[in-house]
């Protein structure tokens, strides 16, 4: 597929389109998980008592841990992954499915409030724009989406504006 006006103005179609989904409670066991991938010794992200003695009702999220998680179910098997590895069925709403390469391009995170074990998040994903450039080796299309994670109760947790490319 090419990279061109008519890629772009396909995708065009979904700026400003919501898309809501539910990434269900974030458990004990995440946090712990993703702490120690990162390398994180903070006993805040470990010792339920310790946060507690701070001020938590759990455990505490590293700031990055929703934002990190493209999937948070067990994901596709091989058959269900295009050639780069991403997922056939994106959740950022608007791409293509096939024939172009998606690849993460920048992202800015603003961290509102703490996330605990056992929070339940909703991921709010809106496509604010995208916009055709030349690079070195042809022609690829930026996609800006804004991400807000916000609990059960609507309280927002963390914003994320990330950058997608597609070539």
């Amino acid at each position: 597929m090419p990279v061109d006006e008519t890629l772009l103005d396909s995708i065009r179609t979904n700026v400003g389109a919501e898309t809501v989904h539910s990434l269900g409670p974030v458990t004990a066991l995440t946090i712990r998980r993703y702490a120690r991938a990162i390398g994180e010794s903070n006993p805040l992200y470990f010792d339920t008592e310790f946060a507690r003695a701070r001020g938590h009702a759990e455990i505490v999220a590293p700031p990055n841990l929703v934002t990190a998680i493209t999937c948070w179910d067990e994901g596709p098997a091989a058959e269900g992954l295009r050639e780069d590895g991403t997922p056939l069925v994106m959740q950022l709403e608007g791409l293509p499915t096939s024939g172009v390469r998606v690849m993460g391009g920048g992202e800015d995170m603003e961290f509102h409030a703490p996330i605990t074990a056992g929070t339940t998040v909703v991921e709010r994903s809106t496509m604010l724009d995208a916009e055709l450039r030349q690079g070195r080796t042809g022609p690829f299309i930026v996609v800006r989406y804004r991400h807000e994670f916000v609990d059960g109760d609507g309280v927002l947790l963390v914003t994320s504006t990330r950058k997608v490319l597609v070539r």
